[in-house]
């Protein structure tokens, strides 16, 4: 990558920011509400914390263990950022279009990046909740397409469709830590997440617990392919595929 994008007034679009078709939901089988607004708070604060402490400071702080980053290959963000000096002027950056699970574990926002010399493209981020609800970013990716400026202040906020009661969880849902019944709500804080193998592999996947959002990046000879998917009316709708040259060695 590495993102970027016009950080306009990032303290005031947090206090401000309104969502579209983003109030917060309470997810059918979660005791927290799956809520847009959080991770656009997280992100803000993860663009603004980048311009006052410096870029990789900023990835660092706010990276979860196994997070994932592509400079190009994929790499472990904590290993690859461990003492790496902050550029000079950071990159810039902002959601526009925040994808939230139903169990609100995991979500993925999307917007523009800039790079101090003008150049410019689109960013994706995974996030994933953490015990104290607060959250971390799991996987960055970056790609050169570019963004039309937006000049509406809304933010598009989504929530994947949750399992009707009784229905299951969908495919590749992982079972309830308690041993709890579907339609009954598990005790998230018991639910370890699924960490991503360190190093990470070139091309991986991954899913929140209620399997409703899902993510995977694919490496071919020249180009990666990032995808995100979102569980809308029984089925898995693509949302988000972003592609990122691999350089040549």
């Amino acid at each position: 990558m590495i993102r970027s994008a016009a950080l306009f007034a990032a303290g005031a679009l947090l206090a401000s920011a309104s969502l579209a078709d983003a109030q917060p939901r309470r997810a059918m089988r979660g005791s927290l509400s799956a809520n847009p607004s959080a991770v656009v708070k997280a992100e803000l604060a993860f663009a603004r914390l980048a311009q006052e402490k410096g870029q990789w400071t900023a990835f660092r702080e706010t990276a979860d263990k196994d997070a994932v980053m592509f400079v190009p290959e994929a790499v472990n963000a904590q290993a690859w950022l461990k003492k790496r000096a902050d550029p000079p002027r950071a990159v810039a950056w902002q959601p526009y279009r925040v994808f939230v699970s139903c169990d609100g574990g995991y979500a993925a926002s999307t917007g523009p990046w800039t790079q101090p010399d003008g150049r410019g493209g689109t960013f994706t981020t995974i996030w994933r909740r953490q015990k104290d609800g607060s959250f971390k970013w799991l996987l960055d990716f970056g790609s050169d397409t570019k963004v039309p400026p937006q000049d509406d202040p809304v933010i598009e906020g989504k929530v994947a469709d949750c399992p009707a009661r009784g229905a299951g969880p969908g495919p590749g849902a992982r079972p309830l830590a308690d041993g709890g019944e579907r339609g009954q709500r598990p005790r998230p804080d018991r639910q370890e997440p699924v960490r991503i193998a360190i190093p990470p592999p070139p091309s991986g996947e991954g899913q929140s617990d209620d399997g409703s959002l899902r993510w995977r990046w694919t490496s071919g000879a020249t180009e990666r392919v990032f995808e995100v998917f979102m569980r809308r009316q029984g089925a898995d709708e693509p949302i988000l595929r972003e592609t990122a040259p691999i350089a040549a060695p």
